[in-house]
C-alpha cells in the first residue's frame, strides 16, 4: 500500500468492514462521500453518519471528514438546508481537541472557499459567519501547526480576495495587532509579523 494516504488506508479498512472489495491503487480517487452513503450499515441518513464520523471518539474518522470536506460540500451542496447543516459541522469539528484534526481543517478552508465562490449566491455572507471566524480563532491556536496552517491559509485567502473588506478590517487587523502587540509572547508577535 504504499503511495496510498494513510488517511485512504484507513477509510479503506472501514470499507472494508462494511463489505467493499478492495479498490487497489485507485483508492485515492474514491470520494468521502461513498463511506457516508453506504447502505444498509445503520438507519442514518448521509447527513447523519457525517455527524457521527465526525464527533467520532476514532481521531482517524474525524481526520478523513476534515480532509473530504470539499467533497462532501460539493454533494451537499445543492440543498440550502442540508447545506447550512453541513456549515454547522464544520463549525463544530473546528472546536475538536485533537490538533491533527483542527490542522486539517484549516487546509481544507482555501479549496472550500473557492468552491463556495463559483458555486454559491450567497458565499460572501456564509463565507464571513462561518468560516472566517475559524481561520482568525486558529491564528491563537495554542497548536504550532494549527496557526501555521492558519496563517498559510489566511495568505491563499488574502492573495485570492475570497475575504472581504470588512472582514479584512474587523476580524484579521485587530487579532493581528493584538498578536503583536509589546506585551504579547514573542513567539506570536514574529508570526503576526510575518
Amino acid at each position: 500500500m504504499a503511495g496510498i494516504p494513510l488517511y485512504f488506508v484507513d477509510l479503506q479498512d472501514d470499507l472494508d468492514d462494511f463489505g467493499f472489495e478492495d479498490y487497489g491503487p485507485d483508492c485515492e480517487s474514491m470520494r468521502i462521500t461513498a463511506f457516508l452513503d453506504i447502505p444498509g450499515q445503520d438507519n442514518l441518513t448521509p447527513l447523519g453518519r457525517l455527524e457521527k464520523y465526525a464527533f467520532s471518539d476514532n481521531i482517524f474518522n474525524r481526520q478523513i471528514i476534515a480532509r473530504g470536506l470539499l467533497d462532501i460540500f460539493r454533494d451537499f451542496n445543492h440543498n440550502e438546508e442540508d447545506f447550512l447543516t453541513v456549515m454547522a459541522i464544520v463549525v463544530r469539528l473546528s472546536e475538536d481537541t485533537e490538533p491533527t484534526v483542527r490542522t486539517e481543517l484549516m487546509e481544507q478552508i482555501p479549496p472550500i472557499a473557492i468552491f463556495l465562490q463559483e458555486s454559491r449566491p450567497n458565499f460572501p455572507a456564509a463565507f464571513s459567519e462561518y468560516l472566517m471566524p475559524i481561520v482568525v480563532r486558529y491564528l491563537t491556536d495554542p497548536n504550532n501547526q494549527v496557526r501555521k496552517a492558519s496563517q498559510d491559509s489566511l495568505l491563499i485567502l488574502l492573495d485570492q480576495h475570497l475575504i472581504a473588506q470588512h472582514d479584512i478590517e474587523n476580524k484579521v487587523c485587530p487579532i493581528l495587532l493584538e498578536l503583536s502587540a509589546s506585551d504579547s509572547d514573542d513567539e506570536y508577535k514574529v508570526e503576526a509579523v510575518s
